[in-house]
């Protein structure tokens, strides 16, 4: 996990290991376990697992190390991610719409940096490309699944 750019799931574990995929579910528990007291967290991300800095200790790293994320979003880039994840499959015409202005630029950047995707191509006239999350976006926000993101309703603006 230390080498591994991306999220290792348990089964490749198992695969790779030669071993039972029960075993690779009772030492991660394990890990996890011992992991307590530590300033590492082993995390379900992405669908895999990662070996990660709690999060009590980021600010201190940061002191110490510096900036350690590099990766910033635009505040264009974050509306328009926010909306292909909530609404995907969705076209570029359809995240204009929702946002009132021209989103080729934060589209662009959102799969430049591999947080979205082509995913098909729309129904409607033009067979417009349709844009979904990538699988590095669960991994930049930290979360296993798209149904760990919060409920809409909890954006709404209370009136």
């Amino acid at each position: 996990m230390f080498l591994s750019p991306r999220p290792v799931s348990p089964a490749d574990i198992a695969t790779h290991l030669d071993v039972d995929p029960g075993l690779v579910r009772e030492a991660v528990e394990k890990l996890r376990e011992r992991y307590q007291e530590t300033g590492l967290e082993l995390r379900n991300v992405a669908g895999g697992l990662e070996l990660t800095t709690r999060k009590e200790y980021v600010e201190h790293l940061r002191a110490f190390f510096g900036e350690l994320d590099k990766t910033r979003l635009s505040r264009a880039a974050l509306e328009t991610l926010a909306i292909i994840a909530y609404k995907q499959p969705v076209s570029r015409s359809d995240i204009e719409e929702l946002r009132g202005v021209n989103s080729s630029g934060a589209i662009h950047s959102l799969l430049d940096k591999g947080l979205v995707r082509i995913s098909e191509r729309g129904e409607s006239v033009g067979r417009p490309f349709m844009f979904s999350t990538a699988p590095d976006f669960l991994r930049y926000l930290g979360i296993n699944r798209l149904e760990d993101l919060p409920p809409l309703d909890v954006f709404e603006k209370k009136v």
